[in-house]
């Protein structure tokens, strides 16, 4: 997946909506037209699987290529509401794993990420929180989606504290503020020193970025090897 950074401010979209609600409200004032709000919602293939996979958004294809490991859609803006996700290997139509009733909720962003494997796909669903964020600051969270790693913690080379500790699979973090610049970040055993997969990356100030540990530590045939990958928020 192409991961070009975006000096796209996420504070300047937050401003977007709120000015597009005022115009929207004040219209509805002065001719009755119905207000109506949007959330974002962006979607992400995590799965160990070596396959590549569709998403749809109700009954509508979300992506144009397929999606590859660690591939996804940006944000796509949708009206606030419930919807369904469905994933179905690249080309095909039948669904290997829908996650049902998916909230889009009023100027706020949420990822899907698809995870599991063959068999045992599932859904993880976050709300991605931007706000109370200082533009001079990078910002990352971490996710553990390795389906047989144990619980992992997530550094900065030659820092002396994680930037997330003890993440069973499944579980992540917060955004934690870092200092922009080239950085080497270690996923490691949880309280260890012992280094699983390490990941670089030139930091933007004012971009959120989610590091997922991913693939699997013992892959079956078809699988992915345990891995770390950064997703950019845009």
């Amino acid at each position: 997946m192409n991961t070009t950074h975006t000096k796209f401010s996420f504070k300047a979209l937050y401003l977007l909506f709120a000015i597009a609600a005022v115009a929207l409200i004040s219209a509805c004032g002065k001719s009755d037209t119905a207000v109506i709000s949007y959330g974002s919602l962006s979607v992400y293939n995590t799965s160990p699987t070596s396959a590549t996979y569709d998403a749809y958004i109700n009954s509508s294809k979300a992506n144009g290529a397929a999606l590859p490991y660690a591939g996804g859609i940006k944000y796509a803006q949708l009206n606030t509401g419930s919807y369904d996700v469905k994933f179905t290997v690249a080309g095909e139509t039948a669904s290997i794993y829908t996650k049902t009733g998916v909230p889009v909720s009023a100027n706020a962003f949420s990822t899907l990420y698809l995870i599991g494997t063959s068999g045992n796909f599932d859904g993880l669903l976050l709300t991605d929180d931007f706000t109370n964020t200082s533009a001079e600051k990078a910002y990352v969270r971490f996710i553990n989606l390795s389906p047989d790693a144990a619980a992992l913690d997530l550094g900065i080379k030659d820092a002396t504290t994680n930037l997330a500790s003890n993440k069973a699979y499944k579980a992540y973090s917060g955004f934690v503020a870092v200092d922009p610049g080239a950085k080497v970040l270690e996923i490691k055993g949880a309280s260890t020193t012992t280094v699983k997969a390490t990941v670089d990356r030139t930091f933007v100030k004012g971009t959120f970025y989610t590091v997922i540990a991913g693939g699997k530590v013992t892959p079956a045939a078809n699988e992915r090897a345990f891995n770390g990958q950064i997703i950019v928020h845009q």
